[in-house]
């Protein structure tokens, strides 16, 4: 018994989302690699800043079971913003507080924790795709969206303010699209965008390979990794990953979207070859209710739609 409450704590804590379990968000522990990393105190009651490399920031949401990553990365003209959030405070807010330089804002991709906050700037950058245009235009309602601000998802003692009965995702302007193996180039630094398709068809990496850097997104992050939606295609990941394990011997640290800010270049080259196995049905696998497998591994693992393999 003692082994079985062991192996379901563990569980619960690698998940993306561990927090939806009956532990109340509120008072569950921020993730130990939070509490190892530089904070940088802010006004603000809802997000955590975290300083994590050179001129880059964390902006971690911990209270909602996203556990959604955005980054400020500084440059001496410019700055960029990549993502946005889930969209329950403002964002903007914090970005002032932490610059003064012009903010250009580009999207790992166009899932609703990532695109929150994109109505409140003027510079957003996207990759082009039916689904980038889609949701730029209508956002995304609140029926999509309203499982993020139950009680069980969120801490609602942190956002007195939020009206979780008409939550939604805002539609916002695109001012400039991006391509494959375009530069940001924010005056002294050049971000590198890479087309990573899978996890959606508008996912992208940025990379900063003077500083060993590499965003990740969704594609990969410590925890399941979720390709089970109608928008996920398996050929086009397995792609993607191969190609971001390539660059891996010359990363310094990953930046995920979720769960951990800080991750191993190496964990790309264990997500290629685990993949791979996966996809050879050579990995034990949870049969769940959703039409879901889930796969867990030692540092994260897969959570993908029974019809897609």
């Amino acid at each position: 018994m003692k082994y079985i409450i062991i192996l379901i704590i563990n569980v619960l804590v690698s998940s993306k989302a561990y927090n939806q379990a009956n532990i109340s968000i509120c008072n569950s522990p921020l993730r130990e690699s939070l509490k190892k990393l530089p904070e940088i105190k802010t006004k603000s009651n809802w997000f955590k800043v975290y300083n994590v490399g050179e001129n880059v920031f964390a902006i971690v949401e911990p209270y909602n079971f996203e556990e959604a990553i955005c980054y400020l990365i500084l440059g001496k003209k410019k700055a960029l913003l990549f993502d946005t959030g889930i969209g329950v405070d403002s964002i903007s807010i914090i970005v002032k507080e932490l610059t003064k330089l012009p903010i250009v804002v580009a999207n790992s991709h166009s899932h609703y924790d990532h695109i929150g906050g994109n109505h409140e700037f003027n510079n957003v950058l996207a990759f082009r795709s039916n689904f980038t245009l889609k949701h730029a235009k209508e956002g995304w309602n609140h029926e999509s969206v309203k499982h993020e601000v139950t009680q069980e998802a969120i801490c609602l003692e942190k956002l007195s303010k939020l009206d979780t009965a008409n939550y939604s995702i805002k539609p916002y302007k695109i001012s400039h699209f991006l391509s494959d193996n375009d530069i940001i180039d924010l005056g002294d630094r050049k971000i590198k965008i890479l087309s990573v398709p899978g996890h959606t068809p508008d996912a992208i990496a940025l990379l900063d390979k003077s500083n060993g850097y590499l965003w990740t997104g969704d594609t990969y992050y410590d925890g399941d990794i979720y390709l089970f939606a109608k928008e996920t295609n398996l050929a086009a990941y397995k792609k993607s990953i191969l190609k971001l394990a390539k660059i891996a011997p010359t990363l310094k640290y990953i930046f995920p979207s979720h769960n951990n800010p800080i991750s191993q270049p190496e964990r790309l080259l264990e997500l290629t070859n685990e993949f791979a196995k996966i996809k050879k049905s050579n990995v034990t696998y949870t049969n769940n209710e959703d039409n879901t497998y889930i796969f867990k591994l030692q540092h994260f693992g897969f959570k993908i739609k029974k019809e897609l393999l």
